[in-house]
């Protein structure tokens, strides 16, 4: 048996000189299984809330003396079940305040903001409380637990699957994060009982991560041609022209959607600064840069030269919740009198593989910067482009590897077939 196992022999040696002979624990699809019994008497069997992992065997060792001793003070007259179930409600579980660390941990993480925690954590320890709240049929371990919490619970109101459909993996893994975080708390800073601490390896899809790969869209950038086609179609009407601006800057400078909410003017307001920072990221304010949006001959709309000064007049911008500025660009475009030629745009991209999404505006300044030589005939280094754009070098070269290499065509014999 490899070494890794050594704990195994341990603890069915101790359960042995502990109980006596006859009682034996298995691994049960990464959970324990206690045995108890022989072929001649028969063997009674019984799931324990602990999972196979060497980390649990103490506690492990003392739920199984004290239920196995309850089981043989009634000389077996009693189910194994019962006897266990016994030495459940008679032990520490049943003061676990799951309540009292809900509301601790939220004040220990201060730190995630209120529209990431309602949107990617609530939703899960909702169904965490909902489930550990029961009189009875509670999950008994951690591994118990998540399955509920993922593949049944019916998150949202009225219940209804709201923001969490169980197909998509990148939503799967939002709620797996946030499940461990919360349950490793409970065990670093609750004192709860070890069968309660996420096993990430059992919990992790091994196709999670490939899968979200697998499905990621391919950012499209809009052509300076689409976007002129959009901006002529906003309607003279107070919101249309507030989302129009927000097209017409997120062009030029390669904006996030986020990014409309954290714009500000320096050096005397001829100089536009975004001050958003992304989680994870050392970019704390970047000055934006413009790449002109041009016209089929080559010449910039006229629109280009006076956003700057726009800002500086007081010129609104939608109202954008905090943290939604994709969601609601997005859902303007689709929704509002606009939708038409959005969606006809979307088409385009569709047919060329790709998917259109209110990212295709930075995308497009990303392509124009790679493909566009500068004044001189030169072309601007990645390093230059990413910190234009907010990001480092290497998420840069992740995301835009395939706009980096100019006049590929001419090298090969493409120009003869």
């Amino acid at each position: 048996m490899p070494q890794s196992n050594n704990w195994v022999k341990t603890l069915r040696r101790a359960i042995k000189e502990s109980i006596g002979s006859g009682w034996t624990v298995e691994n049960d699809r990464g959970n324990m299984r206690l045995i108890y019994g022989t072929k001649t008497t028969g063997r009674k069997s019984i799931n324990l809330p602990y999972l196979w992992e060497e980390n649990q065997m103490i506690e492990a060792l003392k739920f199984i003396e004290e239920g196995a001793n309850t089981y043989l003070e009634n000389n077996g007259k009693i189910l194994l079940k019962t006897a266990f179930k016994y030495a459940r409600n008679s032990s520490s579980e049943v003061k676990l305040d799951w309540e009292g660390a809900f509301v601790r941990y939220r004040k220990e993480r201060s730190d995630i903001k209120e529209n990431t925690w309602n949107k990617k954590h609530l939703p899960v320890l909702e169904g965490v409380m909902f489930y550990m709240n029961r009189a009875n049929h509670r999950p008994q371990n951690a591994r118990a637990l998540y399955k509920k919490v993922i593949n049944e619970y019916k998150h949202g109101q009225y219940n209804q699957l709201v923001g969490w459909p169980p197909d998509k993996a990148t939503i799967r893994r939002h709620m797996r994060l946030a499940f461990n975080s919360f349950l490793d708390y409970c065990c670093n800073y609750e004192d709860f009982p070890s069968y309660w601490r996420p096993n990430y390896g059992n919990f992790k899809d091994n196709n999670e991560e490939k899968n979200i790969a697998k499905k990621k869209d391919i950012g499209y950038p809009l052509t300076d041609a689409q976007i002129g086609r959009l901006v002529d179609n906003f309607i003279d009407q107070p919101q249309a022209q507030r989302w129009k601006f927000a097209a017409q800057l997120c062009s030029v400078y390669g904006l996030r959607p986020e990014e409309l909410n954290h714009l500000v003017l320096r050096n005397n307001k001829t100089e536009l600064w975004c001050i958003y920072q992304k989680v994870n990221s050392n970019f704390k304010e970047r000055q934006l840069l413009p790449l002109l949006v041009r016209d089929v001959d080559g010449e910039p709309f006229d629109w280009n030269y006076n956003l700057v000064q726009r800002l500086a007049a007081g010129e609104e911008l939608p109202k954008i919740p905090l943290g939604n500025g994709g969601q609601n660009f997005g859902e303007y475009l689709r929704r509002k009198s606009i939708r038409k030629t959005w969606l006809s745009i979307c088409a385009e991209a569709e047919a060329e593989g790709q998917k259109c999404k209110p990212y295709s505006f930075r995308h497009r300044y990303a392509y124009v910067a790679h493909t566009r030589p500068m004044e001189d005939g030169t072309m601007r280094a990645p390093k230059q482009i990413a910190d234009a754009m907010g990001h480092d070098l290497q998420t840069h070269l992740e995301s835009y590897a395939r706009f980096m290499t100019k006049d590929l065509k001419k090298a090969f014999d493409l120009a003869e077939v």
